[in-house]
């Protein structure tokens, strides 16, 4: 009887054992790994049924930042004046007033050497010389008008200095004359009259050296009575 007494206390003892370590394993074997029935660490369920982790936070709350002035636009300042531009040039020539003599007392009025073949000047027209002779002018004249005066007057300068004037035959007069850029325009009136055929190339030169000399320009136009030179020389 003693012996069948140990034996069934042995086996409950065993059975025991068995249950409580079926049970260990059952909580370790959990999906969660959560804590185990009746721990009071189990933290607070939220209520759409997450567990919650971050603690609320403590302390003064910040004051929200000012908001920005609003934009204020300065006036624009006072525009400083600028210098103008020039203006365009009109197009076309544009007639330029010739230059006043000033101090000069005198212009150049050109004359011929008849047959001189450029021994006194240069060399032109029927083997002739061209030569220069300065003539006084009163100071503050313009030089253009009283070259021409002294080319279309009678034949005293000229026969003085031994030479020839192809307009002394002509009826001429001085109306006006201007500078077009590096042009000297001259306009006459009146008659023209070559004393013959050497005269035509004569006539030209003295006139239109005799315009360049008084401006200083680099050539010259001759308009007598509004037609061109070389049209009443019949040269073209």
């Amino acid at each position: 009887m003693g012996v069948r007494r140990d034996a069934e206390g042995t086996t409950t003892a065993i059975a025991a054992l068995c249950l409580s370590l079926a049970l260990c394993l059952a909580g370790c074997a959990s999906p969660d790994g959560g804590t185990p029935v009746g721990s009071g660490s189990a933290q607070p369920v939220s209520p759409d049924g997450v567990q919650g982790t971050q603690k609320p936070v403590i302390g003064p709350v910040p004051a929200p930042l000012p908001a920005p002035p609003p934009y204020f636009n300065p006036p624009p300042a006072a525009s400083l004046p600028t210098k103008a531009s020039p203006q365009e040039p009109a197009p076309g020539p544009v007639a330029v007033a010739l230059p006043s003599a000033g101090g000069s007392t005198g212009t150049t009025v050109y004359f011929v050497a008849i047959g001189d073949g450029g021994s006194r000047g240069v060399r032109f027209a029927c083997d002739d010389s061209l030569v220069a002779v300065h003539v006084a002018a009163p100071p503050g004249s313009d030089p253009l008008a009283v070259a021409m005066g002294q080319l279309l007057a009678p034949d005293g300068t000229a026969s003085g200095a031994g030479l020839y004037n192809a307009l002394s035959g002509s009826a001429l007069r001085y109306v006006s004359g201007y500078l077009d850029g590096s042009t000297a325009v001259v306009n006459l009136s009146g008659s023209l009259r070559p004393g013959g055929v050497c005269d035509n190339p004569r006539i030209a030169t003295q006139l239109t050296q005799t315009a360049v000399a008084a401006t200083g320009a680099s050539q010259a136009a001759i308009y007598i009575d509004g037609n061109a030179l070389a049209d009443v020389l019949g040269l073209r």
